[in-house]
Parts: C-alpha cells; sequence; structure tokens
C-alpha cells in the first residue's frame, strides 16, 4: 500500500499545492468583484453565470470520467492507438455538442431570461455567457486525459494559476475602465479561452490526438455507454449544487445571490483536498479493483479520508468562531450571509466524511448506483429549495442543501461498504477530533477574552488555530503512513 498511497499523493500533492494558489487568487477575484461593484451587480453575474453552468457538464457526456476509466486500462495493455482514437472521438463529440447548444441558447435567450428565470432584464448577459459553454466543455474534459494518463500537472498550472491570474488581471483593469458586470463576463471569457487552448495544446504535443477508427466503431460505443450513465450522475449532482442559486435568484433580489455565493466559496474552500486526492485516487481505484487488490484499496482509503477531515474540520472550526468577521471581509452588507456560512460548512463536513465513497461507487463499476443516489439528492434539494427559500432566503438555501449532502453521503458510504465490505474509520480518528476539540475550546477562548481590530484578531487568531491543530496531531496522531503523505506533500513543495 505504502507505494500506491506514495504514487497518488505525490500526484494529489501538485493539486493540493495548485488548489491552494487557485482558491487565494479566486478569492480575491470574487473579493474585488463583490467589494467594487456591490452585491447586487455580482450577483447578476453569479445568477447567469449558474445557468450557464448547467451546460457544459451536459455537452460532456460524462466523456471526462469515461476518459478516466478508460484511458488506464489502455496504457496498461500498451494500446496507444485505441487511447488517442477515443479522446480525438471525445474532443470532437465535445465540440459539436457545445456549439449546438451555445447556439440554441443565444436564439432562445429572451424566452429563458423572461420565462425560466424571471429575470428580463438580464437578457444581453445570456446571450454574452453562451459561447462560454463551448470553452468550459473543452476545458474540463481536458481534465479528464490528464487525469488518466497520471499528468494532472498541466491541468492544475492552466485552472488553478493560468486562468485565475488572467481573470483577476482583466477584472481589474475593466474595473478601473468602468466596465461593471461586463468586466466579469470579459475576466471570464479570456481566461477560460486561454487556458483551453494551453491544454488543447499540451494534449497535441504530447501525442494523444489520432484518427478515429470509423472501421472499429466497438471502442467508441464502449466508451459512450460507460460514459452515459456518468452524465446523468454528475448532471443529477450539478443540479444539486445550483439549484439553491438559480432558485434565490427567482424568489429573491440578486444581491441575495451574490451574499450566498460568497458564503458558498468560503464554506466550501476546504474541498481543495478532497478534489485534490479524489482527481488522483480515481484511476488507482479503478487499477486495484482489477487486479482485486482491496486490501489496498480500502487502507488507502481510510488515510486518504483521515486527512480530508482533518482539513474540513480546520475550516469548520475557524468558520464556526469568525463567520461575521469572514463575510465582513468581503463588505458589511455581506455579514447577514454569516448563519448561511456555517450551515454550508456542516455540510462540506459531512461530504469530508465519507472521503471518495462517491468514485470508489463510479471506479469499481457501480456508476448506477451512483446515479440513482444523485437522483435521490436532486428530488430532495429541490423540494427543499421550494420549501424553504421562499421563507428563509439564503438561510433556507444552505439548509436545503446540508440535508441532501447528508442523505447522499451516507448512502454512498452504506452502499460501498454493502458491495466491497470496505469503509474509512478506524480509531484514529477519535484523536483528530480531540484535537479538533482542544484546539477549538482555546481558540474560542482566546477570542472572547482579546479585544483587537476585528481583521488582526480574525489573522491572528485563524493562524493560531491552525498551528494549535497541526501540533497537537503531529505529537499525539501522527502514523506511518500519515508521515507518507506528510513527507510526498513536502517534497512537491521544496520542488
Amino acid at each position: 500500500m505504502d507505494k500506491e498511497l506514495t504514487n497518488v499523493t505525490k500526484q494529489s500533492g501538485i493539486i493540493f499545492i495548485g488548489k491552494i494558489i487557485g482558491l487565494t487568487f479566486g478569492l480575491l477575484f470574487n473579493f474585488v468583484a463583490a467589494r467594487f461593484l456591490g452585491a447586487e451587480v455580482y450577483g447578476q453575474f453569479i445568477f447567469i453565470f449558474s445557468f450557464i453552468g448547467f451546460f457544459p457538464l451536459l455537452v460532456l457526456l460524462g466523456l471526462q470520467q469515461g476518459l478516466v476509466y478508460f484511458i488506464p486500462k489502455f496504457n496498461e495493455n500498451e494500446e496507444k492507438d485505441k487511447r488517442n482514437s477515443i479522446i480525438t472521438f471525445s474532443f470532437l463529440l465535445v465540440l459539436f455538442f457545445s456549439c449546438a447548444i451555445s447556439i440554441l441558447i443565444l436564439m432562445k435567450s429572451d424566452f429563458i431570461a423572461k420565462t425560466i428565470l424571471n429575470k428580463p432584464e438580464l437578457n444581453n448577459l445570456i446571450k454574452l455567457l453562451s459561447p462560454l459553454i463551448i470553452f468550459t466543455a473543452l476545458n474540463q474534459l481536458s481534465k479528464g486525459v490528464f487525469q488518466g494518463i497520471k499528468r494532472i500537472n498541466y491541468f492544475v498550472f492552466s485552472q488553478d494559476l493560468l486562468i485565475p491570474v488572467i481573470k483577476l488581471t482583466v477584472l481589474l483593469i475593466t474595473v478601473l475602465i468602468g466596465y461593471e458586470i461586463y468586466s466579469l463576463a470579459l475576466a471570464s471569457y479570456i481566461g477560460t479561452i486561454i487556458g483551453t487552448v494551453y491544454l488543447v495544446t499540451v494534449i497535441y504535443k504530447e501525442g494523444l490526438f489520432s484518427r478515429i477508427r470509423f472501421r472499429k466503431p466497438s471502442q467508441y460505443k464502449e466508451l459512450i455507454k460507460f460514459s452515459l450513465p456518468l452524465l446523468l450522475t454528475g448532471y443529477l449532482g450539478l443540479i444539486s449544487n445550483k439549484t439553491d442559486i438559480i432558485m434565490i435568484g427567482y424568489f429573491h433580489s440578486e444581491d441575495q445571490v451574490g451574499i450566498y455565493n460568497i458564503a458558498l466559496r468560503i464554506g466550501t474552500l476546504s474541498s481543495f483536498i478532497l478534489v485534490a486526492f479524489n482527481t488522483m485516487f480515481a484511476p488507482t481505484i479503478s487499477s486495484l479493483y482489477s487486479k482485486r487488490d482491496m486490501d489496498t484499496l480500502a487502507n488507502m482509503y481510510k488515510v486518504i479520508t483521515k486527512w480530508i477531515v482533518g482539513v474540513n474540520l480546520i475550516a469548520f472550526g475557524l468558520i464556526l468562531i469568525f463567520s461575521e468577521e469572514i463575510m465582513r471581509v468581503f463588505g458589511s452588507e455581506f455579514i447577514v450571509g454569516s448563519t448561511t456560512l456555517i450551515l454550508i460548512t456542516i455540510g462540506q463536513v459531512m461530504n469530508a466524511g465519507v472521503g471518495s465513497a462517491g468514485y470508489i461507487l463510479i471506479m469499481t463499476g457501480n456508476s448506477l448506483y451512483a446515479l440513482y443516489i444523485n437522483f435521490m439528492a436532486v428530488i430532495i434539494n429541490i423540494t427543499l429549495n421550494f420549501l424553504l427559500i421562499p421563507i428563509y432566503g439564503i438561510e433556507g438555501a444552505a439548509f436545503a442543501s446540508l440535508i441532501s449532502v447528508f442523505v447522499i453521503n451516507i448512502l454512498r458510504l452504506l452502499l460501498v461498504y454493502k458491495l466491497h465490505k470496505i469503509h474509512p474509520y478506524d480509531v484514529s480518528y477519535f484523536i483528530l477530533l480531540k484535537t479538533f476539540i482542544i484546539s477549538f475550546v482555546i481558540v474560542y477562548l482566546l477570542n472572547n477574552w482579546i479585544s483587537l481590530i476585528w481583521i488582526s484578531q480574525l489573522i491572528g487568531l485563524s493562524i493560531t488555530f491552525i498551528i494549535l491543530f497541526c501540533l497537537i496531531y503531529y505529537y499525539f496522531g501522527l502514523t506511518k503512513q500519515d508521515n507518507i503523505i506528510l513527507n510526498a506533500v513536502l517534497k512537491k513543495i521544496k520542488k
């Protein structure tokens, strides 16, 4: 297991570092947008951007995850022609459907603005953002390629450094000029286009494109057969994630969308470690399962999940103590979202608590179970959002998401145990929980005793909490496998 854990962690370490950089620039981007454009203008863009965000995943047809599943198999069997052929086929198919959907939305923008979104004044913004579907879809498909060949560093560079830096730079320039809402659209376009062109160029230079083998369509049929259920699974997950923003925009004003989105972005910041490990753990799951090495898979699942939970507990503790101060950073009008922020973070801890359970279901050939679970989550989320948002606003949306996240993750965990007799928990979690409680109590008391300028107190005590948590766990809870992960990440940081 040590070898596999080291390999996954080395690659995940790249994503880990990239996500920290990307999240930093992403926060700066949202800070500039919220602080200088205001909650209403920021909310208008987020509302339409979230609606447009439904379509890239639709036109992907599940092929991103399909490539993650098939590319390692072709690599192991040294079938490079088949590998390159399905990559080329996937890109052409996604390009065709993304262009078609973009044109359709452009033609029906007036109907969408008036009837579906209940915001006729945002018709022009829908037209402006619809072609973004093409570049976003190709960008996300590229991720599947780089995951499959286990060279995710290219995608990390594009997604977490190149695109965020370009978006922030363009936003700052256009805000100074005075473009307001169109500054956000222009920043998103320029950043996404440049990032996508970079990724496709790398794939071409790596020799991963080839002719499509029309005389042997069986491999394409197999790819689509595997991928389409994942389209439904992923799309249901996307609906569950974005329903809250769409419904808030429909029932309430755009400034509420802006406040909720800031709370959502902060509350899910700690998800970077789950994304980092899942990105590289997914092909490893497929490989270990094909070898029937379930003991290694089970042990890796335990160690990785513990690290994911640990990082999320740190974020949860900080937000529980400093929710108002954190929201205040973005402007006084955002403070009303502090309770929403806490609810979102509770849901994030629940999501972290089952680790890679969803990926284990998919990568062991049980994608239909993942589809059924996501379908149930969507029904719960939409129903609760419909009932709670008109009455409780953004707090109702956060609570609805929390309940759906709880249900979906409990079901994933139970199914993984039923199918494979594995789970992510052991006695070391008690040490993790003790570490959290001790750190939280100390910082909570310090926060009540100390009286400084609010921003100084927020920064100082946040650093104190993180250091306390890490030191306590380092001396009382660190295991051999923890050291493997820690050393692999530190080596990547030193490089």
